[in-house]
């Protein structure tokens, strides 16, 4: 590993470790979902709308950033928003961020430990506690490991990609993407809306920037721009070859060696946002609510464990509900929170442009999003 950073600078060092952490959570389990989405909306529609809620994602990057860099004592995102909106805003807020990190480890540790079980010769159980301990053992090491880990994995996902590519090309035809029959618009928002989620590392970013807010500000920007390329390319890559035929998780469409170097995609982007997930929850019980750091690490990482063997939920179906209505909410109560810290801060160190209208115009995004989606998944 300081071979690989030699020839960095400092700063650039830094850059580098935020956007690996940034990359190895927005990179997650959604994007396997979106070639399929596209199918109902379209492909140009789908990739406009992609660009929307990339626009609105990289304010909410911007909006953690603030937050955090204005605020002297460390807090992870409900901890911020205990402390500017009141005490019982930061339960609701605790309580909501608790069950988005719950929902997404729960949803990648089903999807993991399901390609494991596929290439060894162990029940999707057994795979499921190895898979556990080890992601557990990388959680409980912390930050400094886990940055090392994610520039291997963010590296990794882009080279995959390459040779994913590389080995389609001759199937794949152009007039695939004329996806033009738009069915529905709320099904590709509900997966692209989950798979650009990762705002809440930027308390991490922090510690890795020094709180450098030139470098966090350039970690938001490559942290949704990267990603976007990734989600397309991998969108036109699927389409292009399977057009309407893509299964609703992409990979599943490939076979032969096309099928592992698509379950390894997939395996090593669960594993990543995995660890994120849980580090994020971990950290949220010790800055917020001052648990023991292994008490904290065990809990984090036990509980989504424990409710996975006893419940055995769908995989989509916990996406669905984690991506669409809890980090709706949280999103608006996060954007409530912007507007009111700025009441109450003394110095500012950043600001994200646009002044009030930015959080007023996110949270409305937010709230018409989550209830096009409750509307039609659970009413």
């Amino acid at each position: 590993m300081n071979s690989f950073f030699l020839f960095m600078n400092v700063k650039f060092k830094r850059l580098i470790g935020a956007l690996s952490v940034l990359i190895g959570m927005v990179v997650g389990a959604g994007f396997l979902g979106i070639p399929k989405a596209l199918t109902f909306s379209g492909f140009v529609p789908g990739v406009i709308m992609m660009l929307v809620v990339a626009f609105v994602m990289f304010f909410m990057f911007l909006f953690t950033t603030e937050l955090t860099l204005n605020t002297k004592k460390v807090y992870q995102m409900p901890g911020m928003i205990g402390k500017y909106l009141g005490k019982n805003f930061g339960k609701i807020a605790g309580v909501v961020f608790g069950f988005i990190s719950f929902g997404a480890m729960t949803a990648y540790l089903i999807g993991s430990s399901e390609i494991m079980s596929s290439y060894l010769p162990f029940s999707q159980t057994i795979c499921m506690i190895i898979y556990f301990l080890a992601i557990s053992f990388i959680v409980l090491k912390g930050l400094s490991f886990v940055e090392k880990a994610e520039i291997y994995i963010a590296i990794a996902l882009l080279i995959f990609l390459a040779i994913l590519g590389f080995f389609m090309k001759n199937d794949f035809e152009w007039s695939n993407l004329a996806l033009s029959n738009i069915n529905d618009l709320i099904v590709p928002l509900g997966v692209i809306l989950f798979s650009f989620g990762g705002y809440n590392a930027m308390s991490h970013v922090e510690l890795i920037t020094k709180s450098d807010k030139k470098l966090m500000v350039k970690a938001s920007i490559f942290g949704v721009v990267i990603p976007f390329i990734f989600f397309v390319t991998f969108a036109i890559l699927l389409l292009g070859v399977y057009g309407n035929n893509v299964e609703s998780v992409a990979t599943q469409s490939l076979s032969g060696t096309l099928g592992l170097i698509g379950n390894i995609i997939a395996f090593l982007a669960m594993t990543s946002s995995y660890i994120m997930s849980g580090l994020l929850l971990k950290d949220m019980l010790i800055d917020d609510y001052g648990f023991n750091k292994t008490i904290s690490g065990l809990l984090t990482m036990s509980l989504p464990f424990i409710f996975t063997i006893i419940v055995n939920p769908d995989f989509m179906n916990v996406l669905s509900f984690t991506g669409s209505v809890l980090s709706g909410l949280f999103a608006l109560i996060l954007c409530a929170t912007i507007i009111v810290h700025r009441k109450k801060i003394k110095k500012v160190y950043f600001k994200t442009p646009g002044g009030n209208f930015t959080p007023i115009f996110v949270g409305v995004f937010f709230l018409i999003a989550m209830l096009l989606l409750i509307f039609k998944n659970f009413i």
